[in-house]
């Protein structure tokens, strides 16, 4: 029990007390106020706390505030050091308030230096970035900063001495003062110039592509309205495709890389060499003083392009063909100049390759001819206005007829009669050729059937006919339907058609073969001759070309050839075969080089099948022995 009482209460107790007696009523009422005044004492306490508590209350809030401002701050601190931009604030005098980390950095400012309270110019005088530049550069740098208004938004663009690139934008605050921002946009430039420099340039060569090229030409023939001399030539490369096919794309693509480095070191600065697609090039020559200038370019370009090229471990031989059309005052059309530099360019190929031509109005005349001509080549094929010559092949080691080699003639009733090497290229290149080819095999394995003895008929095939992949469906129909044997038809098909698309052309010989049809290889070593071929592909007969035939008394080199060809077919159960044979003396060496087959003005021209029967009761021994 706590028994500690009140001091007032003590003294009225004592007082009471000494009285000798004791007044309850006054005693109690002196209770009563004692405890009244303890009451109101242990209130003025309680405020007295209170207050405390209150003070006590808003200092620890002010704290807590100031702590979180402190975070705050600190937070805010450290976002503006580690945003990718540097950020800087000035006041109204141009002085530095602040700056973040990121603008330091991008300046390159020493650890020494405390650009805070310093000018933009000295602060940018400090710089180690800047300093990499000459000092002209270095002042132009800074001086373009300066100049930025203060007063509105502005921003630049800077390419600084390390390279990068960076943006500069100058924003004005409220009661003056500006805040610069730094941003680098050296990868965003690098990545727009890269897709810039892909929609302009060739992925393969790096040379202008046929856009840039075409924008280059519009230039070209406007700066020729007043007065300058340019030049287009148009070039493609000459057995480019057998190049490709036969060694592949990828050497094909590198064989591509090195003539653009051939052709840029034969154009000035000024002039233009651009990959149209393929292996097609076209070059803008400008401000010429004259025109042979563009003639001599040509010349030079297909020496260059003529000379070897070595490609991974490979030696190339190509060439190019050049046409050549002016840009002058008056021409201001430029798909007319390149169709004009075109028609040049075919009659530079049609003129035997390795040429330039200067375009003429008279090509136009050509171009119109040719379209002319197809059209007329489309209704002989429907007239059925074609016909066969036949020329007779002999068999040196028997002295009997072998047979027959089947060639086209064009009987036209405009023309005459027009040998096929002025309408076959066409029907190629129209798409002719497949149904031309259709009719041939068809009218010479029906003509083979009335000859009185069983001998072979020979039927020539281009590579463009040899693509065809129903050929060997449309052979076994027309064997069916002339009834001829598979082993007299002989086809015959140029080095062209291996080379062109090897997967193909096993696939169709091999269809072929199996047919029992033979096959022989025309022209030999006048292209791409590789004992590869012999040994890769199934051929039955081996063809000599007629230009090793015709210096064969003169050259010891063709006979060389001769002799090798007929003892490696010899070895190889090949038949060998001479074709062009024109003097006795050609018959006799080639007789002794053990050759088995010859054909040529010797023994026989073509001729219509009507006179083939006379052949067949003729002496077996050919009339020039």
């Amino acid at each position: 029990m706590n028994t500690s009482r009140h001091p007032l209460l003590d003294r009225q107790v004592a007082q009471a007390a000494s009285n000798s007696g004791m007044d309850l009523i006054k005693l109690m009422g002196l209770v009563s106020e004692a405890y009244h005044q303890r009451d109101c004492e242990l209130r003025r306490a309680d405020r007295v706390n209170t207050v405390m508590a209150e003070e006590l209350e808003a200092t620890n809030a002010g704290l807590r505030e100031s702590m979180r401002e402190e975070v705050q701050n600190r937070r805010f601190s450290t976002a503006l050091n580690h945003m990718p931009q540097g950020l800087a604030l000035f006041d109204r005098g141009g002085l530095l308030l602040f700056c973040n980390g990121p603008f330091k950095a991008h300046y390159r400012l020493p650890d020494n230096f405390n650009p805070i309270a310093k000018p933009l110019d000295e602060i940018l005088t400090h710089s180690l970035t800047l300093s990499g530049a000459g000092e002209a550069e270095r002042q132009r740098l800074i001086n373009e900063c300066l100049a930025l208004s203060t007063q509105r938004s502005s921003a630049i663009e800077q390419q600084w001495p390390d390279g990068r690139t960076f943006t500069i934008s100058r924003n004005p605050i409220d009661g003056g003062g500006y805040v610069d921002t730094q941003a680098d946009v050296t990868e965003s430039r690098r990545a727009m110039a890269q897709i810039a420099h892909m929609a302009n340039y060739d992925a393969l060569t790096d040379l202008p592509n046929r856009s840039l090229f075409r924008r280059q030409l519009e230039e070209a023939v406007h700066c020729a309205g007043h007065g300058e001399l340019s030049a287009l030539l148009c070039l493609d490369l000459d057995r480019f495709k057998a190049i490709n096919d036969t060694l592949g794309h990828s050497i094909g693509d590198d064989l591509l890389i090195s003539v653009a480095t051939r052709l840029k070191s034969e154009i000035r600065a000024l002039d233009t060499v651009a990959r149209l697609g393929g292996d097609e090039f076209a070059c803008i020559a400008r401000r010429l003083k004259k025109k042979d200038q563009a003639e001599k370019l040509a010349q030079r370009i297909i020496a260059a392009l003529s000379k070897p090229f070595h490609v991974d471990g490979h030696v190339v031989l190509i060439g190019a063909s050049v046409g050549i059309d002016f840009i002058t005052k008056g021409k201001n059309n430029p798909e007319e100049l390149i169709r004009n530099a075109d028609l040049a360019l075919y009659d530079a190929k049609n003129n035997g390759r390795g040429m330039f031509s200067v375009y003429h109005s008279e090509l136009h005349e050509t171009l119109t001819h040719r379209r002319r001509l197809e059209a007329e080549l489309r209704e002989a094929l429907a007239n059925e206005e074609f016909e066969l010559h036949y020329q007779p092949q002999y068999d040196l080691r028997n002295r009997t007829l072998y047979g027959f080699e089947a060639l086209v003639r064009w009987s036209s009733p405009r023309r005459g009669l027009v040998p096929p090497n002025e309408f076959i290229a066409i029907c190629e290149e129209s798409g002719l050729i497949n149904e031309l080819s259709k009719w041939v095999l068809r009218r010479a394995c029906r003509d083979a059937m009335t000859w009185p003895q069983p001998v072979s008929v020979a039927v020539n095939l281009s590579p463009t006919e040899f693509r065809n992949k129903q050929l060997v469906s449309t052979v076994r129909e027309i064997l069916s339907e002339t009834g001829l044997a598979p082993a007299r038809l002989d086809i015959e098909i140029t080095e062209g058609v291996m080379i062109s698309d090897v997967a193909n052309t096993l696939s169709v010989m091999s269809g072929l073969r199996t047919l029992g049809v033979s096959i022989s290889l025309d022209d030999f070593g006048t292209g791409y001759s590789s004992l590869s071929y012999i040994r890769q592909f199934p051929v039955n007969k081996i063809k000599i070309d007629k230009c090793f035939i015709s210096d064969l008394e003169e050259s010891n080199y063709s006979l060389a050839i001769i002799r090798a060809v007929s003892g490696l077919c010899s070895s190889l159960g090949i038949t060998s075969a001479a074709e062009g044979v024109e003097t006795k003396a050609q018959y006799d060496i080639l007789d002794a080089e053990r050759c088995d087959i010859v054909q040529g003005y010797l023994t026989g021209r073509p001729i219509p099948l009507a006179e083939t029967f006379s052949l067949f009761e003729e002496e077996t021994t050919p009339r020039s022995t």
